[in-house]
């Protein structure tokens, strides 16, 4: 099993659009809509490599997603 944060870009005024089509992606465990430097933080869950690539293919896809930067989680701890 394979966890990673997906910080994603959106264009200005897509955001809502852009959390609409996410909502409908397998392997999101959660979606948090940001400030800072990204707009939207989503928790995945995938098997193996291979899922996850495919997963941020489909992010990539979605209309005015600007760009993405994939953190694979080595450890979880628990607060």
């Amino acid at each position: 099993m394979i966890k990673a944060y997906i910080l994603i870009i959106t264009y200005v005024g897509n955001l809502k659009a852009v959390l609409e089509e996410m909502r409908k992606l397998e392997n999101i465990e959660s979606i948090a809509v940001v400030a800072g430097d990204y707009d939207i933080i989503v928790k995945a869950k995938v098997d193996t490599p291979e899922d996850l690539m495919e997963l941020t293919d489909k992010i990539h896809a979605i209309k005015g997603v600007k760009r993405t930067n994939t953190q694979v989680i080595e450890k979880e701890i628990e607060a």
